[in-house]
């Protein structure tokens, strides 16, 4: 009778598990929202395009911050990074979880789904392991993660230990990729020239690999979330092999918000080599869509492709000579806004969103969709209220932030206006209006009220988005009460 009753409780977990979807995340780093091939006739990512046009497109995703490090704790934490309690602004520091945090991967890990992340994690910076954890090994456990191959990115160091370091040493090319990637980053990494390994043993090619092996891997009787996180379009501008010749510069468009003269660290840029850096960069993009082509088929090849969550972002942008900068790091579209596409044949709708999201909301979208229970105090919310048509907000404004000095700098976007303040004034751009943001109407008297309410939205939002220790709470009295009527009705 026992052993009856162990196999009908296999068999229904085993029938549960299977109504459930498998989900595929997919995490560029750096990537320019306006450079997608749903909209930019410059751009060649045609599995990406397909993947939009199955599923939804957000038009005004933000990161919450513009930065790596900060915006990738909010996704694993749901909570933005002025109440992540561990102070991520930067890519100096690192997280640790404390005993009573909560993790994207511990709410999805509890409902039921194999856990992995392969590529770039960045959560923490540099080897160094804080006093709770004895190991990388350690770390992860405590994150929720069953699989993990932290591929960090491109070394610029012979003594690179991760798995595509090593991957390197045993075809004798990790001494001249990491002698030509110190150079690159001393002397510029924004040098447009192609990398030192071929296609097939580039990072990105090679992380691809490693998440291709583990699907073929999985058990088809268990649904699995994988994440899957490449570095590029991240500079250098070392797009391999052909990825490096693919674009032809003196085809490519430049947006008008790209000056035709402006400096980078001293060193002089007009458009001729702004459109040499941006053919770079698309090469890198090609690349990361070719990844995705490679994903695509092992995920049909597992069989579960037409019950698949997959998702598509990037944890902050690129400015690529937008207002005459480079890299991330301001509150520009280029830099703030992200793309995000969302497919899940037969729950989410096509089409096209312009509601204010954040890239985090990828943590409450899986554990709704696996039907897991979200932990409570995450500020991140899910995307399927808008995915499935019932809703078309979520929330008032999307935010971002960062800093490292007081007054934080903040941004605030409702989808139609964008406000921010740095150490020393404060912006307004009508997107509607001037999506490339070259009229700042902050100090224009027609706007006053418009520039008042977007102040007071972020304050809103800031007084809204405290984590509350308090939650819950119930006096002695009232508790002495309850326990009383309890004894009472027994």
């Amino acid at each position: 009778m026992r052993h009856a009753l162990l196999v009908l409780s296999a068999l229904c977990s085993s029938l549960f598990a299977a109504n459930k979807p498998d989900v595929l995340v997919l995490i560029a780093d750096q990537w320019n929202p306006r450079y997608v091939g749903w909209d930019n006739k410059d751009v060649r990512t045609p599995h990406l395009d397909q993947i939009a046009k199955e599923g939804m497109i957000f038009d005004s995703c933000y990161t919450t911050s513009p930065v790596c490090m900060p915006a990738r704790v909010s996704l694993l934490t749901g909570l933005y990074p002025h109440n992540a309690g561990h102070e991520i602004w930067g890519n100096a520091s690192g997280y640790f979880p404390k005993s009573e945090d909560a993790t994207m991967f511990q709410d999805i890990q509890r409902a039921g789904l194999t856990t992995a992340q392969i590529g770039k994690t960045h959560w923490t910076a540099g080897p160094s392991w804080h006093e709770d954890f004895k190991n990388s090994g350690a770390f992860f456990k405590a994150l929720g993660l069953d699989h993990v191959e932290d591929i960090s990115g491109p070394p610029d160091s012979a003594k690179g230990r991760d798995a595509y370091s090593q991957h390197l040493r045993d075809i004798g090319q990790l001494e001249a990729v990491a002698n030509d990637l110190h150079d690159r980053y001393v002397k510029g990494e924004f040098e447009p020239r192609a990398s030192m390994a071929k296609t097939e043993d580039y990072h990105d090619w090679f992380t691809t690999g490693l998440a291709v092996e583990f699907i073929h891997k999985q058990s088809k009787e268990k649904p699995m979330c994988l994440v899957v996180s490449l570095h590029s379009p991240h500079p250098p501008l070392d797009a391999p092999g052909d990825y490096a010749t693919m674009f032809d510069p003196e085809t490519l468009t430049l947006p008008e918000s790209v000056p035709e003269h402006y400096l980078r660290d001293g060193h002089a840029l007009d458009h001729a080599k702004t459109k040499r850096m941006l053919a770079n960069y698309l090469g890198k993009m090609a690349l990361v869509d070719d990844c995705v082509g490679r994903l695509v088929e092992a995920m049909k090849a597992r069989g579960t492709w037409e019950n698949t969550l997959v998702i598509f972002t990037s944890d902050h942008g690129e400015m690529m000579g937008a207002h005459g900068y480079l890299t991330k790091g301001r509150f520009y579209e280029e830099s703030a806004r992200v793309p995000l596409l969302v497919r899940w044949p037969g729950h989410v709708k096509t089409g096209r969103s312009k509601a204010p999201v954040q890239m985090m909301d990828v943590y409450p979208t899986i554990v709704e969709a696996v039907e897991g229970e979200l932990t409570p105090g995450r500020f991140a919310k899910s995307l399927l209220p808008i995915a499935t048509g019932q809703r078309q907000l979520i929330r008032p404004i999307a935010v971002s932030e960062i800093g490292d000095k007081a007054p934080l700098r903040m941004m605030a976007c409702d989808g139609h206006f964008k406000y921010w303040a740095d150490e020393e004034r404060e912006y307004l751009f009508d997107l509607e209006n001037d999506p490339l943001e070259q009229h700042d109407l902050a100090e224009v008297p027609e706007h006053r009220d418009t520039l008042n309410q977007m102040r007071e939205k972020l304050l809103t939002h800031l007084r809204s988005t405290q984590v509350n220790l308090s939650a819950g709470y119930k006096p002695k009295v009232q508790r002495l009460r309850e326990a009383e009527a309890k004894k009472k009705s027994r």
